[in-house]
């Protein structure tokens, strides 16, 4: 008997809508886990936080360090992840970037799938953005500050990065 193998198509694009999807996915895999420690009486918050700021330890691993704020941006915020999160540069200078995300597919998750409140999606957004943190383990020279998030409430997230004065 003959065996039949497909070999898969090369995939030419992939919708953002399709993109906005996964992250959805990432973030009902991610409430759903954490609503689960807690539920066992685990310590939900101090689990998401290090085990969240961990993978942006080992994100920020696979990028370039550097202190260039236009050459950090590009690997930041790529096309694809501007699309995904309606992301506009708001200012870039050479000691100054301000990125505004308008719109977050994990707070969409946790609110339309899930029904979460806005002091649920807050503190689930404040857990993520670790991430966010741990990424930035990788660039020393750059200092983060996120000013306003979606899921606390905010119409659009904005985060802040500087260029650290040399010392």
């Amino acid at each position: 008997m003959s065996q039949q193998t497909t070999q898969p198509q090369p995939l030419e694009s992939v919708s953002i809508d399709t993109l906005r999807q996964a992250f959805q996915d990432r973030a009902t895999w991610y409430y759903l886990l954490l609503k689960e420690a807690a539920a066992r009486g685990y310590d939900a918050e101090a689990i998401a936080k290090s085990a969240i700021y961990a993978f942006g330890v080992d994100k920020g691993k696979k990028m370039e360090s550097t202190d260039d704020l236009n050459r950090f941006l590009e690997q930041f915020a790529n096309p694809v992840v501007r699309s995904v999160f309606d992301m506009r540069v708001a200012e870039l200078t050479d000691s100054q970037l301000v990125v505004e995300f308008h719109r977050c597919p994990l707070v969409d998750a946790w609110k339309e799938r899930h029904g979460c409140t806005v002091e649920e999606t807050d503190k689930l957004c404040d857990w993520a953005v670790q991430g966010d943190h741990g990424l930035m383990a990788n660039f020393p020279g750059i200092e983060f500050t996120p000013e306003k998030r979606i899921g606390a409430g905010e119409t659009y997230c904005r985060m802040v990065f500087r260029k650290k004065a040399a010392e």
